[in-house]
């Protein structure tokens, strides 16, 4: 009785549209939602290959937006679940470990959480390994800063584990343009001995 008058005081909608008695992405907003080319894109080392689900645009880049910087959890679930299903068809499931990119501890304060360890949630525990990748000092949001201010503003950022070593890694995040952030971490993670070092974003513009 207490979930049903719940269900009626609080009704689900879709975390997008609004529309009430979706779920948290309906229907028509995921059709909104445009995949890429799925094959594993080879990039310049320190990351061995990046792959992005969804070009950044319309309902994906609402969707990013409005976890991040709304903190609309209810999305975290079908989020995870288009990440777990990536993993899956690539493959990537022969990883040695996933390790979410880490946002700084004074960040993660403000927010709530990490968006990029709500989207690994759906992959194997056992698997998913934050601790093995931190954020050493807080940048400035990368958005707004030309190419070379990006580079410059991730410099020393992260510290990874001495266990990564001789290990492949999976970073997972929400997004990717530049890959300057991911290849900050590829670095940090392959200067401790990584063996290989690969991207998974919910979206993209690769």
């Amino acid at each position: 009785m207490l979930a049903k008058a719940l269900d009626w005081m609080f009704p689900s909608k879709c975390a997008l549209c609004g529309i009430v008695g979706c779920p948290s992405i309906c229907d028509a907003c995921r059709d909104g939602f445009r995949r890429l080319d799925r094959s594993i894109n080879l990039a310049t080392t320190p990351l061995d290959y990046r792959v992005a689900i969804f070009h950044h645009e319309l309902r994906a880049a609402q969707a990013v937006r409005r976890l991040k910087y709304s903190r609309v959890t209810s999305l975290a679930s079908p989020l995870a679940d288009f990440v777990k299903g990536a993993y899956d068809e690539l493959g990537l499931d022969e990883v040695d470990a996933v390790v979410p990119v880490p946002i700084h501890w004074t960040r993660r304060t403000l927010r709530g959480f990490n968006q990029s360890e709500l989207l690994s949630r759906a992959l194997p525990a056992e698997k998913v390994h934050p601790e093995l990748l931190l954020r050493t000092r807080r940048t400035r949001p990368q958005v707004g800063l030309d190419r070379s201010k990006r580079q410059i503003n991730l410099l020393g950022a992260f510290r990874a584990s001495d266990q990564v070593a001789g290990r492949s890694i999976l970073l997972v995040d929400d997004v990717t343009t530049s890959g300057f952030t991911a290849e900050h971490c590829a670095q940090a993670l392959k200067d401790k001995g990584a063996s290989r070092v690969g991207l998974l974003t919910l979206t993209g513009e690769i």
